[in-house]
């Protein structure tokens, strides 16, 4: 192999590497600073049930009242009114045996999960 050539695979993998990190942490960033997603302090989506490709039923909050509806690919349709007593609004829990995929990166990289399962 000529030195030459093994260099230019080091400084290839290493770009790669460097385009990598760049782009794990500007995503990280443009999630928490909120450019591609607006926040609303008057409407927000508590649960979304998907009960067919393309076609999901969503629970709503606007202002201080509660909607149903059904979302499609082209089309938006109210279903229902909703009572905050119908609704279950706590924090449901990680499925057991599911870690968040950061915290399995970082056991990865330490070598603490075997990769071989």
């Amino acid at each position: 192999m000529d030195v030459g050539n093994v260099l230019q695979l080091l400084a290839a993998i290493f770009a790669f590497a460097i385009v990598l990190l760049a782009t794990y942490y500007l995503t990280k960033w443009i999630a928490k600073s909120g450019v591609v997603q607006s926040r609303s302090r008057n409407i927000k989506v508590i649960e979304t049930f998907k009960i067919a490709p393309n076609k999901y039923i969503q629970i709503i909050q606007l202002g201080s009242k509660y909607y149903s509806i059904g979302v499609t690919k082209d089309h938006i349709t109210f279903l229902t009114d909703l009572d905050e007593q119908q609704l279950d609004i706590s924090e449901i829990p990680p499925v057991s045996g599911q870690a968040p995929f950061a915290d399995l990166l970082k056991k990865i990289s330490k070598g603490k999960i075997s990769r071989d399962k």
